[in-house]
């Protein structure tokens, strides 16, 4: 099932590039494409680790930043001369020029929504009224807390893989194990069989597998005083009446 999120911060991959030439003020006409590229990379893997789904738009922006990159890193032949080079950062630059427009313009009619909704009444509920988002978040942005949760799980301690070795014990085979307890004597104290086992788990499955046989009538428990020695003592059958009467 795909999980699917959209911030509110941005809702694409230029407007998370405008987002990292404002935060680091770098002049729009003049991008250090190398560094612009390591940014945006290390962002989309910050959102791979916290495996939240990728737009398509996401990645072809790299794609096209990875390309510029390796244009400019290309060496230029000596006969062309300088101004007839192209930048190869020209198309990038127009398409953030542009959107920046754009949402400069979006921003203005939110500004002018926002006024306008003023004059309206607008019935509110009571933790609507007390809830303020810019003293709550202030100048955080989603992209800062991603960023500073990326930072907590580096700091975390690495936890090593314990290997659990299973112990293969189950009620049928402690049952068996009690009636060859009971084969030499029809009576024996439950510390007797509790010395024989090697671990916890094996107490209490044997524990278990004793409350199995008394509800299937085969064996009887007593105990003389609270907290004191539990005895288990193993019915007669038919056939060992039989053969005490003959």
């Amino acid at each position: 099932m795909s999980y699917n999120v959209k911030l509110n911060v941005y809702e694409g991959p230029l407007d998370l590039l405008l987002f990292f030439i404002k935060r680091d003020e770098i002049n729009i006409y003049d991008i250090p494409i190398a560094y612009i590229t390591d940014e945006y990379l290390n962002y989309l893997q910050l959102m791979q680790s916290l495996n939240l789904q990728l737009a398509g738009e996401f990645i072809l922006m790299a794609s096209i930043l990875i390309r510029i990159k390796v244009q400019m890193l290309l060496p230029r032949p000596e006969t062309e001369k300088l101004e007839d080079i192209e930048d190869p950062r020209t198309e990038l630059v127009q398409m953030l020029v542009e959107y920046q427009k754009y949402k400069e313009i979006g921003e203005q009619l939110k500004r002018l929504e926002a006024n306008q909704s003023r004059h309206f009444p607008v019935t509110l509920t009571s933790d609507q009224r007390n809830y303020d988002p810019e003293l709550f978040l202030g100048d955080i942005t989603l992209i800062d807390l991603g960023l500073a949760f990326q930072q907590i799980l580096e700091k975390l301690p690495k936890v090593e893989p314990v290997n659990l070795e299973i112990m293969k014990v189950n009620i049928r085979q402690q049952i068996l194990f009690i009636r060859e307890c009971l084969k030499k004597r029809s009576r024996i104290r439950f510390s007797e069989i509790a010395a024989k086992l090697t671990d916890r788990l094996e107490v209490v499955v044997t524990f278990l597998a004793i409350l199995e046989m008394i509800k299937s009538m085969e064996i009887n428990v007593s105990q003389k005083d609270i907290f004191g020695e539990i005895w288990i003592t193993k019915k007669k059958t038919i056939q060992d009446n039989v053969i005490s009467n003959a």
